[in-house]
């Protein structure tokens, strides 16, 4: 168990980013990156900085100045973490091999009925992924259409995958009425800032509207972080038919009754991690990995900081 002193100060950095210092910022941002075995260039390093707004160039004077970290090849990490960088390059290998069906799952979720916005999360969305790794997606859908819209899914996109070897997880889906985010915190505000997103960029471009105060986290972090790859999406004759087929009672009967069965299937297995069920949100984080993620982030305070009064 870390201090107690070092673990209230993680708890209150990690929901509410007040950063006193420009070498302080750099340390809280490495030390989030290497929770992932991620080294970072300097542009990552600016786009990802911690509670601290500043350019690229101001943030390259200083890192010469602030101990506990070092540069290999134009990538900075903690020091004594060299080994990490193959391991980045290995991984950006993998990704590339992956990204094809990425974005070909993309557009196949894109044209589903009710599917208004998808984008690519996870570690794919910065490329530091092994072989086996999920392909990742946050989802948009009309209102009152999450679950049909999931169960859609399900059928036509994850299943299949599943059959060709591939773990496809649409792990967050929210309506377009009910944008915001519930949870405010460094993790989110990097899901947030990290995602890719593949069609409804209007959509897209309102979900980071109705979630301003993630740039309280990651100041930096403006637009996508790479060149947009759209992915055609469903405006096509079909989806409309079936859309306006699903848009009456039977629909809403089979909302109703995916989303209470799902529910029931996770209180079955015991423990929800953070899943977040409503007629607004699935949020299918079963494995609790943004509790683990900040238990990680206060662990690399702690062996940093504890030299600190």
């Amino acid at each position: 168990m870390v201090g107690s002193k070092i673990y209230q100060r993680s708890c209150f950095l990690w929901t509410s980013p007040t950063v006193k210092t420009l070498e302080e910022a750099i340390l809280y941002t490495l030390f989030y990156a290497d929770i992932f075995n991620y080294p970072l260039t300097l542009n990552e390093l600016h786009r990802y900085m911690v509670g601290f707004k500043a350019s690229p160039e101001v943030i390259s004077a200083k890192l010469a100045e602030v101990n506990g970290i070092t540069e290999k090849q134009g990538y900075y990490m903690l020091e004594g973490r060299e080994s990490i960088l193959s391991l980045r390059i290995q991984r950006e290998g993998t990704a590339a091999g992956m990204w094809p069906r990425a974005l070909n799952y993309g557009k196949a979720i894109a044209k589903l009925p009710f599917v208004r916005m998808v984008a690519l999360t996870g570690s794919l969305a910065v490329c530091n992924v092994d072989s086996d790794a999920d392909f990742d997606y946050f989802v948009v859908t009309a209102h009152g259409r999450v679950w049909l819209a999931r169960l859609l899914m399900v059928q036509n996109v994850v299943k299949p995958a599943a059959r060709r070897g591939d773990e496809v997880c649409p792990n967050y889906i929210l309506t377009e009425n009910a944008l915001e985010l519930p949870s405010r915190n460094l993790y989110h505000a990097h899901e947030l800032a990290q995602m890719i997103p593949l069609y409804g960029l209007n959509v897209y471009k309102r979900l980071l509207q109705a979630n301003q105060w993630f740039e309280k986290f990651l100041p930096n972090a403006v637009a996508s972080p790479m060149p947009l790859v759209p992915v055609s999406g469903g405006h096509s004759r079909k989806r409309r038919i079936a859309e306006l087929a699903l848009s009456n009672t039977i629909g809403s009967w089979l909302e109703s009754r995916e989303m209470l069965r799902l529910g029931k299937k996770l209180n079955a297995q015991g423990g929800q991690g953070e899943v977040q069920l409503s007629p607004e949100c699935c949020k299918g984080h079963v494995d609790s990995h943004g509790h683990r993620t900040f238990e990680a982030f206060a662990e690399k305070m702690q062996k940093a900081l504890k030299q600190e009064p």
